[in-house]
C-alpha cells in the first residue's frame, strides 16, 4: 500500500512507516474529510484460497487469525464506550482485515513529540497536570480490571491544548483482562516498561498468569513519571542489569532521585516501584494523590541525594512557579484536568 491506495473506504495519505521493531507499520488516512491515524499488522497474514502451503498450514494459519481478530475486537468493544472521539483514550475506532493484511485505525493526534528531558523542562505545574491525565485515563481501565499491557513514553501521547498540556493514551494492542495475559510467547512490548512480575512470566520462571494484573501497569507509570521529573529512568546498575525489572527481579529497590522532587510526589513514585504489586498502590490512590498535590515552595522539597545533579529544568521552573496552589494558577490546573480527561460512563 502507498499513498493514493484506497483500503477499506480509506485514502492513505502518505507512504507507510515501520513501527518499532518492524511488528507494523502506520500512516495517515483519509475517509468522509477526517483524517486518521491507520495501522497495519505484519503479522498474522490470512491466508487466502490461492496463497501457498498445505491446507494443513492453511487451517493453522487461520485459527490464529481467528485468535488475533477476537482479541482485538474484544478490547474494541470493551473500550469504545469509554472514550469519544477527542478524548484522551486513543480507542479503536475500524478494525478490519484487507486481503491478507489486518488494519486498525484510530483518531489522528497531532502530538507535541516531547522527549522525557522537554517534560522535566517544563516544571511542576505541568508536570503535575500530564500525571494526573494519564493517571486518569488509566483509572477508567483499571475500574473494569482491563490492563494496558504496553505502558511507555510513546504510548503516552503530549497534546498542545489551548491552556497548555494534556496526554492521549494510546495502544491498547496488548490490553488484557487482569489475571488472563496472553501466553508468554504471544506477549511483545518494550522490555525497558516491563515490570517485574511481567519479566518474570515471559521468561517461565514460576510467575503465574494470575499475578498479571493491574499492578504491572502501576510499575511502568512509575518508570514514566520518574522521566517526567527527572529526565531519566530511576538509577541502578545499569551495567549489570540492563533493564529496571532485571534489576528488581535480583533485589535491587527502585528509587527516584529526591532533589527537588516534592516528598509527598517522591513517596508516591516509589510506591508505585515496590518489587510485589500488592506492595503498589492502586490508579485510583495514585490520582486521587495526585489531585491534592500542587507546585510548592524550595523549603517543601525533599532533601537532595548524593551522587550527580538531576533535574535542572524542574529546579528552573521550580523558581518560576506559583508558591501556593489556593490562588488562580491552582485552581486552572485542577479545572484544566477535569476538563481534558474522559469520564467513565454512567
Amino acid at each position: 500500500m502507498k499513498a493514493g491506495d484506497v483500503i477499506n473506504g480509506y485514502t492513505i495519505l502518505e507512504d507507510f512507516k515501520v513501527v518499532g521493531a518492524g511488528l507494523s507499520k502506520w500512516t495517515f488516512a483519509e475517509r468522509g474529510g477526517r483524517q486518521y491515524f491507520i495501522k497495519e499488522f505484519l503479522s498474522p497474514t490470512y491466508p487466502e484460497d490461492d496463497a501457498p502451503g498445505s491446507e494443513k498450514i492453511k487451517a493453522k494459519k487461520r485459527a490464529r487469525c481467528a485468535a488475533f481478530e477476537a482479541h482485538h475486537r474484544g478490547v474494541q468493544r470493551a473500550l469504545a464506550p469509554l472514550s469519544a472521539y477527542g478524548g484522551n483514550l486513543i480507542v479503536t475506532l475500524d478494525f478490519f482485515r484487507w486481503g491478507a493484511k489486518y488494519y486498525k485505525v484510530t483518531e489522528k493526534v497531532d502530538a507535541e513529540g516531547l522527549t522525557s528531558a522537554d517534560i522535566a523542562a517544563l516544571g511542576l505545574p505541568v508536570q503535575l497536570v500530564l500525571m494526573k491525565t494519564v493517571a486518569h485515563s488509566l483509572k477508567i481501565l483499571h475500574d473494569l480490571k482491563i490492563v494496558h499491557g504496553d505502558l511507555k513514553p510513546s504510548n503516552v501521547l503530549i497534546k498542545r491544548t489551548e491552556v497548555g498540556y494534556t496526554t492521549k493514551l494510546i495502544d491498547f494492542d496488548n490490553a488484557y483482562i487482569a489475571g488472563r495475559p496472553p501466553p508468554p510467547e504471544e506477549i511483545v512490548g518494550t522490555i525497558n516498561y516491563y515490570s517485574p512480575e511481567l519479566l518474570g512470566y515471559i521468561q517461565e520462571v514460576g510467575v503465574p498468569a494470575s499475578e498479571l494484573g493491574v499492578g504491572s501497569d502501576i510499575f511502568a507509570l512509575g518508570l514514566i513519571y520518574t522521566e517526567y521529573l527527572t529526565g531519566a529512568p530511576p538509577p541502578f546498575d545499569i551495567a549489570r542489569y540492563h533493564e529496571p525489572a532485571v534489576a528488581v527481579r535480583n533485589r535491587e529497590r527502585l528509587r527516584i532521585p529526591r532533589r527537588e522532587i516534592p516528598t509527598q510526589l517522591a513517596d508516591l513514585v516509589d510506591a508505585m516501584l515496590a518489587p510485589e504489586p500488592v506492595q503498589r498502590p492502586t490508579i485510583s490512590h495514585v490520582h486521587a494523590t495526585l489531585m491534592t498535590m500542587r507546585p510548592v515552595t524550595q523549603d517543601e522539597v525533599g532533601p537532595p541525594p548524593s551522587g550527580a545533579l538531576r533535574g535542572k529544568g524542574l529546579r528552573a521552573a521550580l523558581q518560576r512557579s506559583p508558591t501556593t496552589g489556593s490562588g488562580r494558577a491552582g485552581r486552572l490546573v485542577g479545572k484544566l484536568v477535569r476538563k481534558r480527561t474522559d469520564r467513565p460512563p454512567g
